[in-house]
């Protein structure tokens, strides 16, 4: 059993890198439900392992640590494959996080929301469905009676419209 203090440095711990795990866990899931799951179980098993964590290393490329080989434990159990060079590529990414400000990567979030919500209907429509919903592009069409070309121009025009938006207030070049 953990002392109270480690709870509670646990809990401070866990709510700072919290937003970035399960934006992790997202990008290797690509399904929400997937992802939730996959974030619940890494914070189980880091509790439970919280004695064998290095404290020289980040905690948050610990538990994206833990988050990989738990993602990857439950594809091999569905029978699915897990590109391990897309895993690290993620977790190489996701490590940029680390050294940003928690406030400065809220904001830039918070900035890309705003960019996806002024999206037009079938524009922001189709960004929902592909990014959040996990959908691929033929289920999109299929979803909302379309043609996978149509689906693919929107998620194109979508794209575009997000980049130009960021370029706007100051995120992209």
């Amino acid at each position: 059993m953990h002392e109270p203090k480690a709870k509670q440095v646990f809990e401070i711990l866990v709510r700072e890198h919290s937003d970035r795990l399960m934006a992790f866990a997202c990008a290797v899931c690509r399904n929400r439900s997937a992802a939730e799951d996959v974030f619940q179980e890494t914070l189980l098993r880091a509790w439970k392992g919280l004695e064998g964590y290095d404290r020289e290393r980040p905690f948050g490329a610990w538990l994206r640590g833990i988050a990989r080989n738990t993602a990857y434990e439950m594809f091999r159990k569905n029978l699915r494959t897990v590109d391990d060079e897309v895993l690290n590529v993620i977790a190489m990414q996701a490590d940029r996080f680390d050294g940003a400000v928690g406030t400065e990567f809220r904001e830039r979030m918070e900035i890309l929301e705003q960019c996806i919500a002024a999206l037009s209907g079938p524009y922001a429509e189709t960004i929902d469905l592909t990014y959040r919903g996990g959908l691929s592009v033929d289920r999109i069409a299929e979803q909302v009676s379309s043609t996978t070309e149509a689906v693919k121009k929107r998620l194109q025009r979508g794209r575009a419209m997000i980049a130009e938006c960021l370029a706007r207030k100051g995120l992209l070049a």
